[in-house]
């Protein structure tokens, strides 16, 4: 064998792994960040858009309701959520995978809150999404919970 037959084979062999590498680095983002056979778009923790996911971002309010329905501060609540002023909107950014794990952290604090006051009151969380939410997930969402005293 010569010299030029062994080089030869060798930018093949490198050639092969260049365009094998480039297509591994193409082609597994994209399975990864688009469902198949639909091609509809989902997060994907390890991909593309691990850098640049636009999370959704929403306003949470928590207070409390007596039969009048209107809204009164919930006394105390930096005992729940650290630097929040009921009723006012706080802006957040979800750093959830979901939602639903949005929805469910809150409806758990609201019930938390109303079983730790049992004061008559009724305890709410409204939120209001704001930016890139799922288009199935409704605009505006509210968690109830009766403290029975």
């Amino acid at each position: 064998m010569t010299i030029s037959r062994v080089s030869g084979s060798r930018s093949y062999a490198t050639a092969a792994f260049i365009i094998l590498w480039l297509v591994i680095q193409i082609i597994l983002p994209l399975v990864q960040k688009f469902e198949l056979p639909t091609f509809r778009y989902r997060w994907a923790r390890f991909s593309w858009s691990m850098y640049s996911r636009l999370g959704p971002r929403y306003e949470v309010r928590l207070f409390r309701i007596r039969d009048g329905g209107v809204a009164e501060p919930i006394p105390d609540v930096s005992r729940y959520v650290s630097g929040y002023r009921s009723p006012e909107p706080l802006p957040m950014i979800a750093t959830y995978v979901s939602e639903e794990e949005v929805h469910d952290r809150f409806s758990r604090l609201v019930t938390h809150i109303a079983r730790d006051r049992r004061d008559g009151y009724t305890y709410v969380a409204s939120i209001r999404w704001t930016a890139y939410q799922r288009p199935i997930v409704p605009g505006l969402v509210e968690f109830h919970a009766d403290a029975k005293e």
